[in-house]
């Protein structure tokens, strides 16, 4: 007899992960208490684990966490755009992302293409290329080592 070939289905794989980092997904705040997509689905009366897998396995996943966001109201405020939302939620848990990644630095930003304009700018008016080409490079150092990207 022969044996059928299984192949494993991509959406099983880090599920458990995944549905952690979907539950503890932060929307915002209610009533100054942080609310996080499973405080939502609790709200709802359902076991977060079972929404969650099913989010997160079914084809229909999107549109079933953009009707939780729907209906939920933050402070008083509607979600500005459930569905989009839904969509960033979904792909980011999917890529291993928690949503309390830290925002970029605006100055260490501010530092990798502050000097590269600058330089630009220089070339045109006449600065030696190698002076150009120092500033900028000292600029993108600092710059990714405050943003903690080395």
């Amino acid at each position: 007899m022969v044996e059928p070939i299984v192949q494993p289905d991509p959406r099983d794989r880090n599920l458990e992960a995944r549905i952690g980092r979907l539950l503890g997904w932060p929307l915002g705040t209610d009533g100054g208490e942080a609310v996080a997509v499973g405080d939502l689905i609790v709200r709802a009366g359902d076991d977060p684990a079972v929404i969650a897998r099913r989010i997160l396995r079914t084809d229909g996943g999107p549109a079933e966490l953009a009707n939780l966001l729907r209906r939920t109201r933050l402070d008083g405020e509607p979600c500005p755009d459930p569905d989009g939302l839904a969509l960033v939620i979904l792909s980011s848990v999917r890529n291993g992302r928690t949503g309390h990644e830290r925002p970029a630095d605006r100055g260490a930003l501010a530092l990798i293409l502050v000097p590269s304009l600058i330089a630009g700018l220089g070339l045109a008016g006449g600065l030696s290329p190698y002076l150009a080409i120092l500033l900028v490079g000292a600029g993108w150092i600092v710059g990714w080592k405050l943003l903690g990207r080395d």
